[in-house]
């Protein structure tokens, strides 16, 4: 996979559609039924465990969505959407519990798992359920590798994997020349691994030097000891691979430990670390990202305030995941004519999307629509969007 070109964020969402330009024909799908019933989807979400607060801001993205279809009309002629949300508290166990509990209930499509180990988990069970399953936060590139022609045909993925991410932070990184010895600490799940194997393999092809990597496990109390041994090897960054309360209080420990070390990977550079930001504990970082408050396209500042209104806090990249997988099922059920899992998951395979952030994808043969990247720098305690990428 390689970025096939760049170009500055203005540029790239000139032409971007309006919001509901697809979903504002939803009503009109079909005669009108007063008595239809109402149409399931699925959630699957860490709504307890080390992603809470995330899950709790995907959530906010899942919720907005729903109001806003069933406040147009809702689908299929006036059928109302409903969601069945199960904790799968990031853990693939539980996932599974999660997963037989929505299959039970026959939703038209589950959303999640948010966690890359409890959506891996659930995917075998989707795939012989035939019920799809769609995911915008869980980044392993193993969900590529088994998804579409891979051999799970019922699992979509909105948000770009690890893999494509480190592409394009690696590129970034080797182009300007910024970071010449990196540390990597990153957590014992499969989008831990999967993140920092991905950036140490095109690191090191790049020419940057990698001089420890570490997999503490998730729920770490303390990283005190971790950092004070890198410190005493003098890296230029640190690549973080951890879920945001992990990462949090990574970063609170460097800031009591006095360390200022610039960040990369998938550090998180906004959302619940501002605080840390605005404290300069990230000044010079460098990171890819999914979704950015920064994209100035018209659909983006509508959902921005929406969001902003309602919990008087900005929307994170789960919060765009939530609300955008939502809208895509919601296109597929309209044009599939039917809340069928089998012909919604057809109509995805088929379906052009346009993002909350601006242009239309649509899914691959390994079903997979994640193609924009963003890299992300802080400079001046301030976060800025340094690339856009679209990678084909």
């Amino acid at each position: 996979m390689k970025a096939k070109y760049y170009m500055g964020v203005n540029q790239f969402f000139l032409g971007a559609v309006a919001l509901f330009g697809t979903l504002g024909l939803l009503a009109s799908a079909v005669p009108s039924n007063a008595q239809a019933q109402d149409i399931l989807i699925g959630v699957s979400t860490p709504a307890s465990g080390p992603a809470a607060i995330a899950s709790e801001r995907e959530m906010w993205g899942v919720n907005l969505a729903v109001d806003e279809i069933n406040a147009a009309g809702g689908l299929l002629g006036g059928r109302k959407l409903k969601t069945m949300v199960v904790d799968n508290r990031c853990n693939p166990s539980e996932a599974v519990n999660a997963a037989n509990k929505l299959i039970e209930a026959k939703p038209a499509a589950i959303i999640g798992a948010h966690c890359s180990s409890a959506s891996l988990a659930m995917m075998p069970l989707i795939k012989d359920a035939k019920i799809p399953l769609v995911g915008g936060v869980a980044s392993s590139p193993r969900i590529t590798d088994l998804s579409g022609i891979g051999g799970n045909e019922w699992t979509f993925r909105t948000n770009p994997s690890d893999a494509a991410m480190m592409e394009a932070l690696v590129g970034y990184l080797s182009d300007k020349k910024i970071f010449k010895k990196v540390a990597v600490i990153a957590e014992d799940t499969d989008f831990g691994r999967g993140g920092a194997n991905s950036f140490v393999e095109l690191a090191k092809k790049a020419g940057l030097e990698i001089i420890s990597v570490d997999f503490p496990p998730q729920n770490t109390p303390d990283f005190t000891s971790l950092l004070t041994r890198i410190s005493r090897s003098k890296p230029d960054a640190v690549a973080l691979f951890q879920l945001g309360g992990d990462q949090l209080n990574l970063l609170r420990n460097a800031m009591q430990m006095g360390l200022r070390i610039p960040y990369t990977g998938r550090a998180e550079l906004g959302g619940e670390n501002m605080q840390i930001i605005q404290a300069g504990g990230m000044e010079n970082s460098i990171s890819t990202w999914s979704y950015s408050t920064a994209i100035d396209s018209p659909t983006n500042k509508a959902f921005i305030a929406k969001i902003t209104e309602r919990h008087k806090l900005a929307p994170v990249l789960q919060t765009w995941a939530g609300y955008d997988n939502v809208r895509v099922i919601a296109q597929a059920i309209t044009e599939a004519a039917s809340a069928d899992p089998v012909k919604v998951r057809d109509a995805l395979s088929k379906v052009k999307f346009q993002t909350v952030m601006g242009p239309v994808v649509s899914f691959d043969e390994r079903n997979q629509a994640g193609k924009i990247v963003l890299v992300q720098q802080v400079k001046n305690r301030a976060i800025s969007i340094a690339e856009l990428l679209n990678m084909k």
